[in-house]
């Protein structure tokens, strides 16, 4: 059974999951399967998470699929159809989700500026902010 208790740092995951897309794919259609691929393993996750369970030993994620009746085994693979036709599936959101949340929080052990890491830097304005669930992301051109 997967619990997530920690509300605010699992939103931040996903914030980041949603950033990450909309900075690294190129193409629109893909760009549009993958963030409902991760709204959709959010809400599975929120919804069904007795349904769950993570496997630490191979990062994988166990999701019995109430509508299918079928169960997946998650970890960059899936056994899904949408899988099998190269599309994102939620499982594997849902993996890569819960694997994030998963691993122990990195600890700063001294404080670096942004300003001190060119690729920190903010050097854009946001032009919009798009809500995602119950998650707010500002986007840049």
């Amino acid at each position: 059974m997967l619990q997530i208790e920690n509300k605010d740092r699992f939103a931040k995951i996903i914030a980041e999951a949603l950033a990450k897309i909309e900075l690294t794919v190129t193409d629109a259609g893909m760009k549009k399967r993958w963030i409902n691929a991760i709204a959709k393993a959010t809400a599975e996750i929120e919804e069904n998470g007795v349904f769950m369970t993570y496997q630490e030993d191979d990062h994988s994620l166990i999701i019995w699929s109430q509508k299918s009746n079928k169960i997946y085994s998650a970890n960059g693979h899936c056994q899904c159809r949408a899988f099998e036709q190269g599309s994102p599936c939620f499982h594997r959101a849902a993996a890569r989700l819960v694997r994030l949340y998963m691993e122990p929080e990195s600890v700063t052990v001294g404080t670096v500026e942004a300003k001190e890491i060119p690729y920190l830097k903010n050097t854009k304005e946001p032009i919009r902010v798009e809500k995602y669930g119950s998650v707010r992301l500002p986007i840049y051109n």
